[in-house]
């Protein structure tokens, strides 16, 4: 039997589709959704459904709370035409101090792909601190901009890595993954699955904030504004590769040192070689995957091998050694 539920709101809001397995998270999804301004134009579990019946619903987002392993979801990232969002992460009680930083994590992924609502509810903490920057309001730089770079095998690299890291740390990463154009806008979705990083697609004039993850694109250079803001440039990446690390190795040291560093994750190749050698230059920390942990060796081996790697790891170990680094050069912001 599938149970469901169809609500008519401000046909204005943008629209959220919930498949969710738990009806009683399913129902405290679908209130939260609703005071955040937004309308549930389906709310259903998934037993009885089937592909066709999902590909008759419409929405301006899908948001699952599935098993790992389901053939909904998967049909979902490959044939969807709106963002897929994967879990809402692991709902503290109600009355706990760790709730209202659900809300605020939750907030902070739709806004990139919904936008806000006007009369929506902006989920605040105690002392009455807002959740990611609203309209009319000046959002915060991010302190420290990091570079994670990756081709075969990084995903799964760089998705161990951030889940290894809170998302209320005083930064803020460019990933660049060599990947075809036709994968760009599932890789927020894959990448940001059961972690509280907000995982983004560029927008252009967008500030680059703490506790966000900026996807390369493909087909347009990205570069950095004074200000830090998403620059778009329409000539491409330079090269045979899209995105070009080298290139934007050079472009987040240009926009952002000495505040800056860079992860070269799992992968083939040599891009990015040789800015890593004028990052090391600068005295910006370049760090590496090693051989034993990474799907393909090649891309960092290359980097260590020149002598311009000062520290290899598995994604985990890297990411505890960015937590201590972040530790040294910010410790007011942690």
């Amino acid at each position: 039997m599938v149970t469901w539920s169809r609500f008519v709101t401000d046909q204005a809001a943008p629209a959220v589709a919930l498949l969710a397995a738990n009806a009683e998270k399913r129902a405290l999804l679908q209130r939260v959704l609703g005071e955040f301004g937004y309308q549930v134009t389906f709310a259903g579990e998934p037993s009885g459904l089937d592909c066709e019946a999902l590909a008759n619903i419409s929405a301006d987002l899908w948001l699952l709370e599935l098993p790992d392993e389901s053939a909904l979801s998967d049909w979902l990232l490959e044939h969807s035409d709106v963002p897929v969002l994967l879990g809402a992460g692991e709902v503290p009680e109600l009355d706990s101090e760790d709730y209202p930083r659900w809300e605020r994590r939750l907030y902070g992924k739709l806004i990139p792909l919904l936008g806000e609502v006007a009369g929506g509810r902006i989920p605040r903490l105690a002392g009455g601190q807002d959740a990611p920057a609203t309209a009319g309001e000046q959002p915060h730089q991010a302190p420290s901009v990091w570079l994670l770079a990756a081709s075969l095998g990084g995903p799964d690299a760089v998705k161990a890595f951030l889940d290894r890291l809170p998302a209320d740390l005083p930064v803020a990463f460019v990933y660049a993954q060599h990947i075809d154009a036709g994968f760009e806008t599932r890789l927020p979705t894959i990448i940001g699955r059961h972690n509280a990083w907000r995982v983004i697609n560029c927008v252009q004039g967008a500030p680059l904030q703490a506790g966000e993850v900026l996807i390369a694109p493909i087909k347009r250079r990205l570069g950095f504004s004074p200000q830090g803001c998403v620059e778009l440039h329409e000539d491409g990446w330079p090269g045979p590769y899209q995105p070009s690390i080298e290139t934007m190795l050079d472009e987040v040291a240009r926009a952002f040192a000495p505040a800056c560093g860079a992860i070269i994750f799992s992968g083939m190749g040599e891009d990015g070689v040789g800015a890593c050698g004028r990052l090391r230059n600068q005295g910006i920390p370049v760090w590496t995957q090693d051989a034993g942990s990474a799907t393909c060796e090649v891309m960092p081996m290359a980097v260590a091998d020149a002598g311009y790697s000062s520290l290899q790891g598995s994604p985990q170990l890297l990411a505890d050694a960015l937590r201590d680094w972040l530790a040294q050069e910010w410790p007011l912001a942690l």
